[in-house]
């Protein structure tokens, strides 16, 4: 059995999506589903309905005036945003224990994740765009594969190592060439499992080759930016992180200059520390 084969085994095998959030969805698909509807899925986990009451009323949200109930956030914030916020609470647990194989130790690719929607959404804002309401979710889970690979990039380190050292090959690239998919592409699967869209999911598959993205250009350029600004900044480069680079492409196609960048940075490190302490 090839690599492959086993790591399409693991992706079948991995944790479905939590039973809230897959309601949550199905809400998402009704129009005519009513705000007490969704509230009521909630209120029933205090620690859930603490947490998106926290995010609600967080700076990174432009807070002004205290929500006290769900009722208020879900008008403030919106059935999708609610959503968003729900399944970043569940997922972000798992992307807290350490990765040896990637060289992360334990909370790193969540403050990774962190940082890279955090600076998606902020370029968002920054451009006024519209039509990418998903791109904080996608840049929380857009290296979700990274867990169903780790096992296997450890067991063959070595290989690896050689691999790239004789090769040239950036870190991607040789985990197709040995495992014969990498994390992008697993990591764009289990979200088709999970059925949170077509654009989303290809956020995740070409967060490392935005060129050759086919559609959902926007929110694929977005993650891939909020990814390599995390990278630049030293948050979870792992063993090989620095082995990635900015494509030219998303930074034309966006109109972005280099204060941009440097003005995103700066938003993000401000508003990391609080959503850290809520999504940890």
């Amino acid at each position: 059995m090839t690599f492959r084969d086993q790591i399409e085994q693991h992706i079948d095998h991995f944790a479905e999506m939590p039973p809230l959030c897959q309601r949550l969805l199905g809400y998402l698909e009704d129009p005519d589903v009513d705000f007490k509807v969704i509230r009521d899925t909630i209120q029933y986990d205090p620690g859930l309905t603490a947490n998106v009451l926290k995010l609600a009323n967080s700076v990174y949200f432009g807070a002004v005036q205290e929500v006290a109930s769900l009722q208020a956030a879900l008008v403030r914030l919106g059935t999708r945003r609610i959503f968003e916020l729900v399944l970043s609470l569940n997922v972000s647990g798992r992307l807290v224990p350490a990765l040896p194989g990637y060289g992360l130790e334990a909370n790193e690719l969540l403050r990774h994740s962190i940082w890279t929607a955090v600076a998606a959404q902020e370029l968002a804002a920054l451009l006024g765009m519209k039509d990418v309401d998903t791109v904080f979710t996608a840049g929380l889970l857009h290296d979700i594969g990274l867990l169903l690979l780790d096992p296997f990039i450890a067991e063959q380190h070595e290989r690896f190592g050689r691999v790239m050292d004789e090769q040239s090959m950036a870190f991607d690239q040789a985990e197709k060439e040995v495992l014969g998919m990498d994390h992008a592409e697993a990591g764009a699967r289990i979200l088709e499992r999970w059925n949170l869209g077509a654009g989303m999911a290809a956020a995740v598959r070409w967060h490392h080759a935005p060129n050759e993205a086919e559609e959902n250009h926007s929110l694929v350029y977005l993650v891939h930016l909020g990814d390599m600004l995390a990278l630049s900044e030293g948050v979870g480069t792992g063993i090989y992180g620095l082995q990635f680079s900015v494509s030219a492409e998303p930074v034309r196609a966006l109109g972005l200059k280099k204060h941009h960048l440097e003005y995103t940075a700066s938003k993000t490190l401000d508003k990391m520390r609080e959503l850290e302490n809520i999504l940890t």
